[in-house]
């Protein structure tokens, strides 16, 4: 009898500001973060497309996503390096940003793109010319709030939790809706080691805003860390609901699937994952294999574990993935 798939190590993900995979060979990734808004004022919607290109001289194209409900972006398991993006969509100018230059070493960056209206797109219009509906409660923060986050983010590009937590605190202070702030609060949290005041600061963006995706993804990892996966479900069902393309969330509900015995959604969500860009998220097939194993489909098994060494050959599960697969198919002969 050949080796079960170890179910401990099936999902190593990390909440944003913190990844570091295997295969980054001990050099921290960057999670980039895209603010989306109009030179008139105010921030753009949800559903604003954003390409991620990368160099200078040839722009290539690294991956793509859309705004949320607070009309920001991001981008993860970035490494050092230039790039640009384009932002595009119903209501607004197709804009290219400037240079965006990634240290090395560097685990949170953000950028502030300034976009145009387009046709008949009205400053007053409350979807923002987008077609989608926009969270008030953004529209309508006070400048200085707004200056106390861009302080903050600045604070937490140089590793200065907490500093970044006084000017996050000082914005939501300033602004108690300010769903962005409080996130990015937990953020900071996180950073310091101090899960309550993370979760904490993830309960009034949500209060704020229930859709604020982000927020909802940090807050399903909270719930895994304490062991309750039945807790974040429902976090991640609203985040997938919300933006159905959001890669994390869906590369989390794929372990908490497994975790919950739902063997058929965790390959149905693993499959949704490939079809997307899913750099760092390679251990969706590892989770994908365990499932088929469980419903003793093996040829499917092993076409998931080949997958996980063709995305991440480097992984620490590599090694063992490989002789689970020769085990099996020395044992089919």
């Amino acid at each position: 009898m050949w080796r079960r798939l170890v179910p401990v190590l099936l999902f190593a993900a990390v909440p944003i500001w913190a990844q570091v995979f295997p295969n980054s060979i001990n050099r921290s990734l960057t999670t980039l973060r895209i603010d989306v808004v109009f030179v008139t004022g105010g921030s753009a919607t949800s559903g604003v497309r954003v390409q991620l290109m990368q160099g200078l001289a040839t722009a290539t194209p690294v991956d793509v996503t859309m705004t949320n409900s607070s009309g920001s972006a991001e981008f993860r398991n970035l490494i050092s390096g230039d790039y640009r993006v384009e932002v595009s969509g119903d209501g607004i100018e197709t804009t290219q940003s400037s240079v965006i230059h990634i240290e090395d070493g560097r685990v949170f960056e953000s950028k502030m793109v300034a976009v145009r209206r387009s046709g008949g797109a009205s400053p007053s219009d409350s979807k923002g010319g987008l077609g989608n509906l926009v969270s008030v409660s953004e529209l309508n923060v006070p400048k200085e709030a707004s200056r106390e986050l861009a302080r903050g983010d600045i604070e937490m590009q140089n590793s200065n939790w907490k500093r970044a937590v006084e000017h996050f605190s000082k914005a939501a202070s300033i602004y108690p809706q300010y769903a962005s702030a409080y996130y990015n609060l937990s953020a900071a949290y996180l950073r310091l080691g101090k899960p309550d005041a993370q979760r904490d600061a993830l309960q009034k963006a949500l209060k704020i805003n229930e859709k604020f995706v982000p927020a909802l993804v940090s807050m399903a990892h909270l719930e895994l860390a304490d062991h309750k996966p039945e807790q974040a479900r429902p976090l991640l069902d609203s985040a997938v609901t919300a933006d159905p393309t959001n890669v994390e969330a869906l590369a989390l509900r794929v372990r908490v699937a497994f975790l919950q015995g739902q063997d058929q959604q965790a390959v149905a969500d693993a499959q949704k994952v490939h079809e997307m860009r899913h750099s760092g998220y390679a251990t969706v097939h590892y989770t994908a294999a365990a499932a088929f194993q469980r419903m003793n489909r093996i040829p499917e098994m092993l076409a998931q574990l080949q997958l996980f060494l063709q995305e991440d050959p480097n992984n620490q599960l590599a090694d063992y993935v490989r002789k689970t697969i020769a085990e099996a198919q020395g044992q089919s002969h």
